[in-house]
């Protein structure tokens, strides 16, 4: 299934890992490295990985916009350190629809995608 992935991720090398596994899973990928961009390219998309310390608090950013109606139309899935397992808590919370953990598995956070993809399709 193919989808519209945005990568809102300030690190660059995390940032292009990604968007290559998620190229090569046949999905069209959008990257942003801040949370204006996020907020510019987030209602284009199926789905989102937000790094939770985009522009400081990635994950205020998705509330506010989510709020103010802007989310991808499947969800987001919150990048966070796997030191700070605070943060997913606080990410759930604000409607993320899971956690990547820090370091990750290209292979895994695909198979996240697909498997929200799948879901929403049902």
């Amino acid at each position: 299934m193919s989808a519209a992935v945005l990568i809102a991720e300030d690190e660059p090398m995390i940032g292009l890992i990604l968007s290559q596994k998620m190229t090569r899973e046949g999905h069209a990928v959008v990257r942003v490295a801040t949370v204006a961009g996020l907020a510019g390219a987030l209602a284009a998309c199926d789905v989102a990985l937000v790094d939770v310390t985009l522009d400081s608090d990635g994950i205020e950013a998705m509330r506010g916009l989510g709020t103010a109606g802007a989310r991808p139309r499947a969800g987001w899935f919150a990048m966070v350190e796997a030191r700070d397992a605070t943060e997913g808590a606080r990410a759930v919370e604000a409607g993320a629809a899971g956690v990547i953990l820090k370091p990750f598995k290209p292979t895994a956070v695909a198979a996240q995608v697909t498997t929200l993809l799948e879901a929403v399709a049902r």
